[in-house]
């Protein structure tokens, strides 16, 4: 933008050019825009030529004088434009370091954005997550309080059967301790409980030497009613062992298996002494 100059510009006084003017005139009067509408062409009057001269001479000063001016004006008018080139030249200066700031702040909020939407993506799928294994857990937890209890049914329904068969046991006991002193007083034997359903027999007076000294067997009697008997143990080494305890599982004569126990001992020691 430009202002207007301070200095009023000078008006030229009409150029006035004659038809019959010299040459020399006509090559100064060429540098003047004959276009202007300050210039015309007359017919030659006859004048005085000093008046003539005189002014020509004006109007020379008066063009200097609006040159001059119209250079003062434009030189004005250049060093406004350069001041104004160099305020506009800072101006855009920080206007493109603002924007270049703004760009740089647009980007780093849009990766700032972005960030927060993959932390928020994360933290919402660590959530589902947790959500699924406090799911899981409690389905975990459920199951366990079902087998816990399950156990406790069956714990109990086995106490129940353990104390029917110590109070089946017990009775039968208390049938087969007259009977069980009767049979070992009259075939001379011990019997000792190892552990349970395991007992030891020992037999005396078959050795004629020692009658102190004892044959031994260990049986297991099984866990059921109608369980197979298992000899663990025998000292001295029987023959016909698996036959006799063949007949116990087949026949279920405990005091018949005893005798021919008794009687296979005998066997031995008589042979072993031949």
């Amino acid at each position: 933008m430009y202002s207007a100059s301070s200095t009023p510009a000078r008006t030229p006084s009409k150029a006035v050019i004659y038809k019959d003017t010299s040459i020399s005139s006509l090559n100064h009067a060429s540098n003047i825009n004959i276009k202007n509408s300050n210039i015309f062409f007359i017919s030659r009057v006859n004048f005085n030529y000093e008046i003539v001269r005189h002014k020509n001479k004006l109007f020379e000063d008066e063009f200097i004088d609006y040159v001059n001016s119209m250079k003062t004006n434009l030189s004005l008018k250049k060093q406004q434009w350069q001041s104004t080139f160099s305020a506009d030249k800072g101006t855009k200066s920080q206007l493109i370091e603002q924007v270049k700031l703004a760009e740089k702040k647009q980007k780093d909020d849009l990766a700032a954005k972005e960030k927060e939407k993959r932390d928020i993506s994360k933290i919402q799928i660590e959530i589902s997550d947790k959500k699924y294994k406090k799911e899981m857990i409690k389905e975990r937890v459920s199951a366990l309080k079902n087998q816990i209890e399950n156990l406790k049914k069956d714990i109990q329904k086995r106490r129940d059967v353990n104390i029917a068969k110590q109070q089946a046991l017990q009775v039968q006991l208390s049938k087969n301790e007259p009977e069980l002193k009767r049979y070992a007083d009259k075939l001379a034997f011990t019997m000792v409980g190892l552990k349970e359903n395991v007992i030891s027999f020992s037999f005396t007076y078959i050795y004629e030497k020692d009658l102190s000294r004892p044959c031994k067997f260990t049986i297991h009697l099984g866990e059921e009613q109608h369980s197979i008997y298992k000899i663990l143990e025998c000292s001295p080494p029987i023959d016909h062992l698996d036959e006799i305890l063949l007949q116990l599982n087949t026949k279920r004569d405990f005091f018949m298996f005893l005798k021919k126990m008794r009687q296979a001992f005998y066997r031995y020691v008589r042979n072993d002494n031949n």
